[in-house]
């Protein structure tokens, strides 16, 4: 700190300040979700503002925001970029510009209308469980998809149990059952055409949705 200039310093205390206000409101609303550089972004530039226009120069002002902007976020980012390459070895995931998103595919999940977890995917739903309890702030909401087959009733039902399924398995994993909620989609939100076989199939699906809960990110 003794390093630091006083414009800088004094960056950083706005910048920690803007920060702490920007999670507790989202706290207070239940909605804790952070999307790594985005928050960052906000965050800096509130602070690049109040620093061009204390210093009299605006493009000094956005151009230190920027880069504290980009340190309160980046962990965040960092984090569940190094989640997501975890969890690619084990299921389709990818990033999203809240988190990440796992697509386990249901007929490697369960038998055609049931929504027992096979054995295999047991395995699979640990071994994911395994990596995500080193993300202690991972909050999950996970979906059941089917394809258009049968009626709403019947599919609704059943993409429910089957989310609430891999749910139950990852708790039994040791993932805390208060940050996971399940949802039953039934035929909403088709990634194939149910006219056919394979985008039947590419519909049956359980997704499993990452944000983030700032306040318990490790601070290192």
């Amino acid at each position: 700190m003794k390093n630091m200039t006083p414009l800088v310093l004094k960056a950083s205390v706005l910048t920690s300040l803007i920060a702490t206000l920007t999670f507790t409101g989202c706290a207070s609303d239940n909605k804790k979700t952070a999307q790594g550089a985005g928050i960052g972004a906000g965050v800096g530039a509130v602070a690049g503002a109040i620093i061009g226009h204390q210093s009299g120069n605006r493009e000094k002002g956005a151009v230190i925001g920027g880069l504290l902007g980009a340190g309160v976020g980046g962990l965040v980012g960092r984090r569940m970029d190094q989640q997501a390459k975890e969890l690619e070895q084990i299921a389709e995931t990818r990033r999203t510009d809240t988190g990440l998103v796992t697509k386990l595919k249901s007929d490697i999940l369960f038998d055609t209308g049931k929504a027992d977890l096979k054995g295999a995917a047991k395995t699979n739903l640990q071994q994911m469980g395994d990596i995500m309890r080193k993300y202690p702030e991972n909050v999950l909401t996970i979906k059941g998809y089917t394809d258009s087959t049968g009626s709403a009733t019947v599919n609704n039902a059943l993409s429910q149990r089957r989310a609430d399924a891999v749910r139950n398995e990852l708790v039994a994993a040791g993932l805390p059952a208060a940050t996971i909620s399940t949802m039953g989609r039934g035929v909403a939100d088709p990634i194939g055409d149910n006219k056919t076989s394979t985008g039947r199939k590419q519909n049956r699906r359980v997704d499993v949705e990452v944000t983030v809960d700032e306040s318990k990110v490790p601070k290192k």
